[in-house]
């Protein structure tokens, strides 16, 4: 494994509600310079779920999250050629004819992305993407509950034999949802916010940002806690950027 103690050692610390001294463009520019290439690839696929989002604000004409590995006009590119993400992205959107169909089961690409890249990943990453698979779908779950919706239906694009999946199917025909016992803080933390979006979010962001800190086994110079550096600068510059508008969008955008 690469050491990066000068590189890691000069990230900046991070706290939530205060502007960080490094921007993401600046984090990965760094990375881009002193990172392997195996280990830069993996910088690739975290970002790879914010080019997957940023198909779904092409279809709604929105502006991108431009922290994606592409731009607007290179996402269009691979869109029309493509070429330029994983053949599972252009397999998923394949299946639906027009923009509105996509946009109808776009959380089935997002479900896709996960199932995909855990398979192929390793150390902190795969476990960052096993927990944010998680807490989406423990979110998911809950919400199913609060809006009357099919949870079936809701899960339709998920591995049915998964642990947490079963779990919550076990559960469709309860009043509540009750997720496992490492994820009730999630629960509680959520519910407390009442029906503000601007509060879910917030509550939610502070969230994960503390546990995706836990999830670094690894000394401050691995590419693991860069990795984790990474996503919780992510975290904390979405915080910085939403209004309470824009935070019901990116609620909405997480779990559907």
């Amino acid at each position: 494994m690469a050491n990066y103690y000068f590189l890691a050692a000069s990230f900046p610390p991070l706290v939530l509600g205060e502007k960080p001294d490094i921007t993401f463009d600046e984090l990965t520019a760094r990375l881009a310079i002193n990172l392997t290439k195996k280990d830069y690839e993996q910088t690739v696929v975290f970002r790879r779920f914010l080019d997957l989002s940023n198909i779904r604000a092409l279809f709604l004409e929105d502006a991108i999250d431009p922290r994606g590995n592409l731009s607007e006009k290179e996402l269009d590119q691979a869109l029309l050629l493509q070429d330029g993400l994983p053949e599972y992205a252009f397999d998923f959107l394949d299946r639906f004819e027009t923009a509105a169909e996509k946009l109808r089961f776009f959380s089935g690409l997002i479900s896709t992305y996960f199932n995909e890249e855990i398979l192929q990943q390793e150390g902190f990453l795969k476990s960052y993407l096993e927990f944010e698979r998680s807490w989406r779908l423990i979110l998911l779950a809950i919400r199913a509950k609060q809006l009357g919706r099919d949870i079936i239906a809701e899960l339709q694009f998920e591995d049915l034999t998964d642990p947490l999946v079963l779990d919550i199917l076990s559960q469709k025909d309860a009043p509540s949802y009750e997720p496992p016992i490492e994820f009730l803080d999630l629960k509680e933390r959520y519910l407390s916010c009442g029906p503000d979006p601007w509060l879910q979010f917030k509550a939610l962001a502070e969230w994960r940002f503390h546990r995706i800190e836990e999830l670094v086994d690894k000394p401050l110079f691995s590419i693991d806690w860069i990795l984790a550096y990474m996503a919780r600068l992510l975290i904390v510059e979405q915080w910085n950027d939403l209004d309470s508008a824009k935070g019901k969008i990116i609620l909405e955008a997480f779990v559907g």
